[in-house]
């Protein structure tokens, strides 16, 4: 154990030392039985993935990573889990070729048995994102936490999940997994991990001056690494300009906290877009201070993860014509980046023709740009109505006794789009017809 500690603070893995040992402790030694199951559960960016991947790597056993948001149901997840495991065996073995085509749990488990009797490794499953698993049927769950019963073989299964233990009920039970939990780094812990990302050309205590002052802004709003990493970042330039430009000099910290404070405030109400406020002077980004001031507004609402998908399809209905959906939203067609560039006109022409569109339509944008199957149920059709209330959506006519007959109009301006289309990674302007980049 001590030797793979060692490796991993050379592979920058820090901070997490005694949960490391424990998982270690657990299966690290091969012949002795794994136990069936970890649950595995912390926030986002807390090292849960990467000390696993990590560990699994170093052990060498015989491993199946599961991204369950991939994956459709159990019969896509057995088969992909087989294929997964046959390939890390030897070509040389003469049973590692055959194709494999699970129906049920009996036929997976058959077929464990006959990859654990080609390759003497312990077999571990992964689950990454297990949360999406509670919606297959409801054996699959309690079925993967007793593999090991099941299988009479030496196999663990481990599932990652940002959501605590209790919220994977099932109707006919589980086995109950090890917990193991990932809390949050502390604010001494993410100084040296962001001071891992230190420039070449500058001194470490002059870096660490500059994060102990990030931090003191931004450690109480957020906890993601990610973030603060690309916040770390940008901000770094603005606080070294001073200096490049010998107005400051590098040791006088209160100077250069007056001069980076301001910017590290204003930074912090639009951390999760990933912009900085240096993006509101790029003349190319066309962001002003009104922008700005509608950027808050827009992060403001809080808007569910669907409703902004849907507020971003009701725009799109709006102000694009009818006529040009087939050519934007239908994925197979190989013209339509040629269609879309052919009907560009002026921003001044499209924020006149703001449409009316009916329900169908929009629901219909909503499907297509969302990538994911999504049942058209009343907790999505109470989205609209709340909406409405908040004034992103207006219904337009009297007529509303019958649902599909419905006719709506987006209040929503471009730019409170663009923030919006922003938080949830969508790139809006690819479904537009009109040039408003």
């Amino acid at each position: 154990m001590e030797k793979y500690l060692k490796k991993i603070r050379k592979n920058n893995i820090i901070c997490r030392e005694e949960i490391v040992s424990r998982l270690y402790s657990l299966i690290g030694i091969a012949d002795e039985p794994m136990p069936e199951s970890i649950f595995v559960y912390g926030h986002m960016a807390t090292g849960k993935s990467l000390i696993i991947q990590n560990l699994l790597n170093y052990l060498k056993y015989n491993v199946s990573y599961v991204n369950c948001i991939e994956h459709l149901g159990s019969k896509h997840i057995y088969n992909y889990i087989l294929d997964d495991l046959v390939t890390s065996i030897k070509e040389s073995s003469r049973h590692t070729q055959l194709k494999h085509n699970c129906d049920n749990i009996m036929d997976f488990i058959i077929a464990l048995k006959k990859i654990s009797c080609n390759d003497k490794r312990p077999i571990v499953l992964v689950f990454d994102k297990c949360h999406k698993i509670r919606h297959f049927d409801v054996t699959f769950l309690p079925a993967i936490l007793r593999l090991r019963e099941l299988a009479d073989i030496n196999i663990c299964t481990i599932l990652i999940s940002e959501i605590v233990w209790d919220k994977f009920n099932t109707k006919i039970g589980a086995l109950r997994p090890i917990k193991i939990y990932f809390p949050q780094y502390t604010k001494d812990e993410l100084a040296q991990l962001l001071l891992l990302d230190k420039p070449t050309n500058y001194d470490t205590d002059f870096y660490k001056n500059y994060l102990n002052l990030f931090l003191s802004v931004f450690f109480r709003f957020c906890r993601d690494l990610n973030e603060l990493r690309h916040m770390v970042k940008i901000n770094f330039a603005k606080y070294v300009e001073p200096i490049e430009s010998k107005r400051i000099e590098p040791d006088n910290v209160t100077a250069l906290w007056k001069n980076i404070s301001a910017t590290l405030r204003s930074n912090l109400e639009i951390i999760y877009l990933r912009v900085s406020t240096s993006d509101f002077l790029q003349p190319d980004y066309q962001m002003s201070r009104e922008i700005e001031s509608t950027t808050k507004l827009a992060l403001s609402f809080e808007l569910p993860f669907y409703a902004k998908y849907m507020l971003i399809a009701a725009y799109l209905a709006s102000y694009n014509p009818v006529k040009y959906d087939k050519h934007i939203f239908m994925k197979q067609s190989s013209k339509r980046k040629k269609k879309i560039r052919s009907i560009k006109k002026t921003e001044k022409d499209a924020e006149k023709k703001c449409r009316v569109f009916t329900i169908s339509r929009m629901f219909a944008i909503f499907c297509a740009i969302l990538d994911e199957k999504v049942d058209i149920n009343a907790n999505l059709l109470a989205q609209i109505s709340t909406m409405c209330q908040l004034g992103l959506l207006s219904i337009v006519g009297d007529n509303i006794t019958q649902l599909d007959e419905t006719k709506f109009k987006c209040c929503a301006s471009h730019d409170f789009i663009i923030v919006v289309a922003k938080t949830v990674g969508f790139e809006i302007k690819n479904y537009l017809n009109v040039n408003m980049a």
